[in-house]
């Protein structure tokens, strides 16, 4: 037996086992649990001077307050960069969808923000980059490969409305014993100048045309109006049926307004830029990822709208369509060996134009059965050949 000193009477204590702790949340036993209670008198008086002894751990009051902050993707809360991207973003989508339109030869939707009337100020801009650009190699009008060039494209302008070809060379200044000898600038056709006037009713636009002398240039092109034809790109067309293809598709390029169409698409891009860097990407992954996914197949899905319109404006002119897949096969053997990925070039495969081009020869043969024009000319040709058979 022992006694417990508490500054008061002893008190004897029994020796009997304690019963177990038990650690579970509503029943934790004490040790003071087991003690005898002092008489009633001095219960008080005990309570003052005994010193509690205890083997359970002591509970620590918590206080849990309730988080009233958002939670989001990005974490706590947004920081001001993020409600910057959020707030471009939002506004960059609407302007998209508000500008949205459709092709109205192919029906294709696209983002749209140029209007008519700045293209006619690119369009003089152009122009006069182009002069100096290739100052020195453009062909007079009264070239005989000029001619022969403006003859196609006013044929099938006239054919199908779009306007008029205007004199788009320019007035050479006179330099040295050369011009003096000539009296006047050789280059010079007043009678063109008159004809940039008669502009058609229903048309209305005026085209520029520029024959640039450079056979290592395999190309041709048109953009805002103006027309480009290399000499390069005349051996591919072989005759007068294979340029009306060549011209056909780089003049449906400007009816279907694809320049425009990519300068509006350059906004588009250099928002994305600015979301993926937002994100933490940096600028070289940016551009790539914007140069695969959108600036390539764009550019692919607008050669193969060009094929298409200009395949129904050279069969609307009275040129045979199936010119138009004679020369691609001849400008597939030219560039044989230097195609690569099609998915990393900005045109399409030559092989899948072939296809897309057969497929629309039943069309274009179509419409160039409805043209009175071209019914004419088909009933000359077989009085022609009829007469040089007799004969």
């Amino acid at each position: 037996m022992f006694s417990l000193r508490l500054g008061i009477k002893a008190t004897p204590v029994s020796l009997k086992p304690r019963l177990p702790v038990q650690n579970s949340a509503g029943a934790r036993a004490c040790f003071l649990k087991h003690l005898p209670l002092p008489p009633p008198g001095e219960r008080v008086q005990a309570l003052h001077h005994r010193r509690h002894l205890s083997t359970c751990t002591p509970r620590q009051a918590q206080y849990t307050r309730f988080s009233t902050e958002s939670q989001t993707p990005f974490g706590n809360k947004w920081d001001a960069r993020m409600k910057v991207v959020a707030v471009v973003s939002a506004g960059g989508l609407a302007y998209y969808l508000v500008h949205l339109e459709q092709v109205p030869e192919t029906g294709r939707w696209r983002f749209m923000d140029i209007s008519p009337k700045y293209e006619k100020k690119l369009a003089e801009t152009a122009y006069a980059e182009l002069l100096a650009e290739f100052d020195g190699k453009i062909l007079p009008a009264n070239h005989p490969i000029t001619r022969h060039v403006r003859r196609v494209v006013t044929g099938i302008l006239e054919s199908s409305n779009l306007g008029s070809l205007r004199s788009s060379e320019p007035s050479r200044p006179r330099r040295g014993i050369e011009d003096v000898f000539w009296g006047e600038d050789p280059f010079s056709t007043p009678s063109d100048s008159v004809e940039a006037n008669n502009v058609p009713e229903s048309g209305g636009k005026e085209w520029n045309l520029l024959v640039v002398n450079d056979p290592k240039i395999v190309n041709a092109m048109a953009t805002f109006g103006n027309i480009i034809v290399f000499t390069g790109i005349l051996p591919i067309c072989k005759d007068e049926q294979g340029l009306a293809a060549v011209l056909g598709h780089e003049i449906g390029h400007v009816v279907a307004r694809h320049a425009s169409e990519r300068y509006s698409s350059s906004k588009v891009l250099l928002v994305m830029a600015f979301v993926l860097q937002s994100f933490g990407l940096d600028l070289g992954l940016s551009n790539l990822i914007n140069t695969l996914l959108l600036e390539l197949p764009n550019s692919r899905t607008q050669e193969m709208e060009a094929d298409t319109i200009g395949i129904r404006l050279s069969a609307k002119a009275c040129y045979d369509p199936q010119a138009a897949i004679e020369m691609h096969t001849r400008l597939a053997q030219h560039e044989k060996g230097s195609s690569g990925l099609e998915f990393l070039r900005t045109h399409p495969g030559s092989e899948r134009r072939i296809k897309h081009l057969e497929s629309l020869i039943p069309e274009a043969y179509s419409i160039q059965a409805a043209s009175p024009q071209c019914a004419g000319m088909q009933s000359a040709l077989d009085r022609f050949l009829g007469a040089a058979r007799w004969s």
